[in-house]
């Protein structure tokens, strides 16, 4: 091994998609990445025709730079994140005949509800959701495939084969119409049999789902090499180079900060936003590195019947990442992307001014009171149809006011969450940040701290998705491991404000009761 020897990180995000190389020490070559920004329809779909153009011109363009630099440089591996979750069909030679589906698609609401009020009646609810470690909700595969089956069942019909979007893109480069997906993404369909990691055979059989359309699931270490041409030719450097399988988003972002067992808890704020923590369990007999065989239904390492399955409490998922750890924990379907829309609908004009007018404003002294919920709630209470609810606006109401408030919404949810994860937590635990909305908003750092009423560390690492994936391949290639990203600024809680903040919250949750009328789990 030489100093030059890189791992190209694919992180497909909801806003954009990279590609950055990374070295064995866990540090980004400077100026090699490359991005292209997203769109995603109102409906919360994406073309994936759009999205396979743009990821492969991402790691064109970072291969481009790589090669520009002096030295050789050889790749390890390819280790991919991708938003969870991601859900597309495809025919029998591999063409996309669907959107690519996502946790913002909440047109499945209604099924959603129906489903669960089934599974209540027959008193199977519970232990639906124990095995699968979701709730019900618009953000998973069921109630999406129970939604296309009732109103566009000719579009269901072409599907031959349902497909997460990196294993649509891993088998088209590979020339082959089908690929396996990862135990973690698999978890993050709602689809996922947490004892038998596989998929759960009551569900699919609740929604009519062929489990001859549904990929093998494997352990995201279980790689395969060899691209098909025209890509081999393209990426030469790839060309032999193992393709571990896509993880959800939510692991590189833990991983890539540092949270890598119950010490250290990730709060994340980018389009998106959660809390989450990594449990670690025993080792299940997985094999790093064993080749793929896309003839057979490979599965992934198998559970011993002692190892536990991690219980997720009401209102939190549970996903596993590999065969020994799990990842627990509660996601906002809104984070920076209900800031970017009342940047957009506010008409803002100078950024700066508007946080700086925010941040001279006392803790809860603008009247307000916000259900931030512009596209549904996931994480705690999963209201399936919730929309954004803003109380208390006033002729003296100012866009300082909204934003300050729309913080503080976000906060509030965080601390239910953060309350339902503390019995999992180490009792030194830390809480770090990371994510785009956070590294220059000094302001919701802060309030985040005086919610939570404990020090919020932000680490010094840009893109903690990506490097997460890198961390993976690096442990899937049993090398050293990377240091801790360090920390560049605590926010330190206050004690008064944190009062404050608590009898705010408590006013969410009475709003939240009148306007949604579903109890908290």
């Amino acid at each position: 091994m030489t100093q030059n020897d890189l791992i190209l990180a694919i992180d497909l995000g909801s806003s954009s998609i990279r590609a950055s190389a990374y070295q064995t020490n866990g540090e980004r070559l400077e100026d090699v990445s490359a991005y292209r920004y997203t769109q995603q329809a109102a409906d919360g779909t994406f073309d994936p025709y759009t999205v396979t153009e743009l990821a492969e011109q991402v790691v064109s363009e970072c291969l481009e730079r790589v090669r520009a630099l002096r030295g050789e440089y050889r790749f390890l591996a390819v280790a991919w994140t991708s938003f969870a979750m991601s859900w597309v069909g495809v025919n029998s030679s591999g063409q996309p005949v669907t959107p690519v589906y996502t946790y913002a698609d909440t047109r499945s609401g209604p099924y959603a509800d129906r489903l669960q009020r089934e599974l209540e009646q027959e008193g199977a609810f519970d232990s639906t959701c124990r095995r699968t470690g979701t709730p019900i909700h618009s953000a998973y595969a069921p109630a999406q495939l129970l939604r296309l089956a009732s109103e566009e069942p000719e579009r269901l019909a072409r599907v031959a084969f349902w497909q997460t979007l990196a294993s649509h893109l891993l088998a088209r480069w590979q020339g082959r119409p089908f690929a396996p997906i990862s135990s973690s993404e698999a978890g993050w369909t709602g689809l996922l049999n947490r004892d038998m990691y596989s998929w759960d055979a009551e569900l699919v059989r609740r929604i009519d789902l062929g489990r001859e359309s549904l990929p093998s699931i494997i352990d995201y270490a279980k790689y395969t090499h060899s691209l098909a041409d025209p890509w081999a030719k393209r990426w030469p450097e790839l060309a032999q180079a193992p393709f571990l399988l896509a993880v959800g988003d939510g692991v590189g972002a833990n991983l890539g900060s540092g949270c890598t067992d119950n010490r250290r808890i990730a709060l994340t704020i980018g389009t998106t936003a959660a809390m989450r923590v990594v449990i670690p369990i025993a080792e299940r007999s997985s094999q790093p590195g064993a080749q793929i065989d896309f003839g057979r239904d490979v599965p992934c390492g198998q559970p011993d019947a002692s190892d536990p399955v991690l219980e997720a409490p009401a209102g939190l998922w549970s996903y596993p990442i590999d065969s020994s750890r799990w990842l627990l924990g509660g996601a906002l379907t809104d984070g920076g992307s209900l800031y970017s829309w009342l940047h957009e609908i506010l008409a803002v004009e100078d950024s700066d001014a508007l946080l700086a007018r925010a941040a001279r404003l006392a803790p809860d002294a603008h009247g307000l009171t916000i259900l931030p919920f512009l596209r549904g709630e996931r994480a705690p209470g999963w209201a399936t149809e919730a929309t954004l609810t803003i109380s208390g606006m006033t002729p003296a109401t100012t866009p300082a006011h909204i934003i300050r408030a729309t913080f503080e919404a976000i906060a509030f949810r965080f601390r239910l969450i953060y309350d339902l994860l503390r019995p999992y937590l180490a009792p030194d635990s830390e809480i770090v940040a990371s994510g785009g909305a956070l590294q220059e908003n000094g302001l919701w750092r802060q309030i985040l701290a005086d919610v939570l009423q404990t020090p919020v560390h932000l680490v010094d690492v840009d893109e903690a998705t990506s490097r997460g994936a890198a961390i993976l391949a690096l442990q899937a290639l049993n090398l050293p491991q990377p240091p801790l990203p360090p920390t560049i600024h605590t926010a330190m809680p206050d004690k008064q404000a944190g009062k404050r903040y608590e009898a705010a919250t408590r006013r969410q949750e009475e709003l939240y009761r009148r306007v949604i009328g579903v109890p908290y789990p």
